[in-house]
């Protein structure tokens, strides 16, 4: 198997990934007192497009991609632990929920699976004949779900054999998976948002919507009663029993998630000054509201203990504390 750890701006190791662990996790700092949060500037990270992909397992650590490969940073000290190269230009990456296992998407149209602690390429993925631009692991970890410009939703196992296959009447810019791992929902490039069984292998409904980007996320809540999707026109809240549209109130968004809590929605609203808002799952109440971002917000990922939120406009990557709403880092890709 082909190894790809290397280092760029620190010395590499090799370390273990902790399990997840129900009990939320606290950051590190100097001294138990606020003041001693590292200032918020002081984060520098190797890639120039700043695109996060996920907390490890355990909170303390944020996988970001970048365009040669994925950059594993360590908030607590502050520096990178390591980098694992890719040997083309990456498109997408995702992380599985026990943070062993990466996914990356290539230039050629495959995947690669990725053991992270070793950076070795575990299975190459051969299939699709266009750009894979979304990635994601099943909520047990056992499948991945690959997105592409050719049509199609692919569903792998961890050995690289390819389970299953949607084929939709456009190309696919945004996936979701529903907790249960029973339903898929699709955003197409052109037309509205479809939700599919895949125990049947067939559409179930088409929500709504008009397309999206591929920057689009579809996401559906913890509790698996909601689907929201930041589209070409919007953000849209639905609800999954019967398919009702329950809330379309912001016209321009990039970024939608839940928390995995199931406490929060949060997103990007663009034509408010770039705010990210943490609402209630409905979307009826605002609860915080995160200022500050210099451009558009399309990304917005969780901690698994819900207790850090990650947003990114490609300029900079700023890390709130969901508690008090206390911006505690702010990354950028140099630090002069």
């Amino acid at each position: 198997m082909t190894t790809i750890f290397s280092t760029l701006s620190c010395q590499a190791k090799q370390i273990s990934l902790p399990t997840a662990t129900a009990e939320p996790v606290n950051l590190p700092t100097q001294t138990s007192t606020d003041e001693a949060i590292p200032s918020p500037d002081t984060l520098c990270f190797t890639p120039i497009d700043l695109t996060p992909v996920a907390f490890t397992p355990d909170s303390l650590m944020l996988v970001i991609r970048a365009g040669s490969g994925v950059q594993v940073f360590n908030l607590g000290t502050m520096e990178e632990e390591y980098f694992v190269q890719a040997q083309q230009n990456l498109l997408a990456a995702a992380l599985s929920s026990d943070g062993r296992t990466l996914a990356w998407s290539q230039e050629d149209n495959t995947i690669q699976l990725i053991q992270m602690t070793e950076g070795k390429v575990l299975n190459t993925l051969a299939g699709h004949t266009d750009s894979v631009f979304k990635l994601r692991f099943s909520p047990t970890g056992d499948r991945l779900f690959s997105a592409s410009h050719d049509g199609s939703v692919r569903i792998w196992d961890m050995t690289g054999n390819e389970l299953q296959t949607i084929e939709t009447n456009g190309e696919v810019l945004g996936i979701g998976i529903s907790p249960d791992g029973s339903k898929l929902a699709t955003i197409p490039l052109d037309g509205p948002v479809e939700l599919w069984d895949l125990i049947a292998n067939k559409k179930m409904l088409s929500l709504g919507g008009t397309g999206g980007f591929d920057t689009s996320d579809a996401v559906f809540s913890p509790d698996g009663k909601y689907l929201a999707a930041d589209l070409a026109t919007g953000l849209f809240l639905w609800r999954i029993s019967d398919g009702e549209l329950l809330w379309d109130d912001i016209r321009n968004s990039l970024a939608v998630t839940f928390s995995p809590d199931g406490q929060f929605l949060a997103y990007s609203n663009v034509e408010d000054g770039n705010k990210v808002v943490l609402s209630s799952t409905d979307g009826a109440q605002i609860i915080r509201t995160l200022e500050g971002m210099q451009g558009p917000v399309w990304e917005l990922i969780f901690s698994p203990d819900s207790s850090l939120l990650a947003a990114t406009d490609g300029m900079e990557i700023r890390i709130w504390r969901v508690a008090d709403a206390k911006l505690l880092f702010i990354g950028k890709p140099a630090c002069s």
